[in-house]
């Protein structure tokens, strides 16, 4: 039977990495959002929108709506999907730049992931990370304490289970978190 996990994070502790490898060693399908449905006209969107904080977050909602909709439906046939960040991202983010609408309210809407993983690492790696990719303006709003503190907050609320991966390789990281889901999966069948 097939899951739709998600991993979420804050920028820069390796999401995108450990997403890609707890796919292939679950034999799952690899997705994100937004998606590869908006790549085109993402940018375009986010400019358009300007300073409108609450409109780049209903804009991130329908992204969440549709992949949350695309991976049901995989699930459904027996496929395990993994993506990068979800609706907990979406919500966190748009709380760490003021939004106060109800955001939550939406949640019910949205395709329920078996499995969201919070993954946290040491901020000293975090900001190397960062630093060796070429921060962009919205990893950099990461490291102002305040909004680190609120993002994280939201994602432990919405998270099931949070994985540390300070200090360990790629594949170190990708066995804990496999390890983490394939804990959780046990428990919550129990």
């Amino acid at each position: 039977m097939g899951k739709f996990i998600v991993l979420e994070g804050l920028d820069g502790v390796g999401k995108s990495t450990l997403a890609q490898g707890v796919a292939q060693s679950l034999g799952g399908v690899l997705t994100s959002t937004p998606g590869s449905e908006f790549a085109s006209v993402r940018g375009d969107i986010l400019q358009a929108l300007k300073q409108d904080q609450l409109g780049k977050a209903l804009f991130y909602a329908a992204a969440v709506s549709l992949q949350g909709r695309i991976a049901a439906e995989q699930v459904r046939h027996g496929g395990t999907v993994v993506m990068d960040r979800y609706w907990a991202s979406t919500v966190a983010y748009a709380r760490a730049r003021g939004v106060t609408a109800d955001l939550d309210a939406l949640t019910p809407g949205f395709a329920k992931p078996d499995i969201t993983v919070l993954i946290t690492l040491d901020e000293s790696q975090r900001v190397t990370r960062l630093t060796q990719r070429g921060a962009t303006a919205e990893d950099i709003e990461t490291l102002c304490p305040t909004f680190q503190a609120t993002v994280m907050h939201v994602l432990r609320a919405h998270c099931t289970l949070a994985v540390d991966v300070s200090g360990l390789d790629e594949q170190q990281a990708t066995g804990k978190v496999v390890d983490a889901i394939a804990d959780a999966a046990c428990y919550t069948a129990v």
